[in-house]
């Protein structure tokens, strides 16, 4: 496996300390702000696996998209 780079990690903890200082700050309007980014992002991965594209759909076993018109033989 390769590296991270020293910035790339470093964006990891930075991002995890904010996040961490938002949901026990004591502040409940950034608690509230971090459930709803949170929240945001489960949605738009359940929204990518749905999707369907020209006659296509995203089929995670095949390991990418497969035509809607292939079937089982």
């Amino acid at each position: 496996m390769k590296r991270a780079s020293n910035s790339y990690r470093l964006q990891l903890i930075k991002e995890v300390a904010t996040r961490t200082e938002r949901l026990n700050g004591g502040d409940p309007m950034a608690s509230y702000i971090q459930h709803l980014i949170d929240d945001k992002s489960l949605d738009e991965r359940n929204c990518e696996q749905n999707q369907r594209f020209s006659g296509n759909h995203f089929d995670d076993h095949a390991g990418g998209w497969v035509s809607d018109h292939w079937g089982p033989k």
